[in-house]
């Protein structure tokens, strides 16, 4: 059985990289980073900081999502 993840007011920048790494893959450590970006975007940067350390796929997958290059609006464009 999986573990529920959760945001409360009590997390910090800890808890919320914790959370973050105690995904099984890239899809559900991306779903909970998706989860405190949108619940704590106080904390955003800093996480941001630590995944291009700790977790570099992980901030490939984040990049691409949410901080898309000009090339990569572009093609999207393109395949619609």
């Amino acid at each position: 059985m999986e573990e529920l993840i959760t945001s409360g007011p009590k997390d910090n920048l800890d808890s919320i990289l914790e959370k973050i790494k105690s995904g099984e893959n890239l899809k559900e450590k991306f779903d909970i980073y998706t989860l405190f970006r949108l619940t704590h975007p106080g904390y955003t940067i800093a996480v941001n900081m630590s995944l291009q350390i700790w977790e570099p796929y992980l901030w490939k997958m984040v990049k691409k999502a949410y901080y898309p290059t000009f090339w990569d609006k572009l093609m999207n464009k393109l395949k619609y």
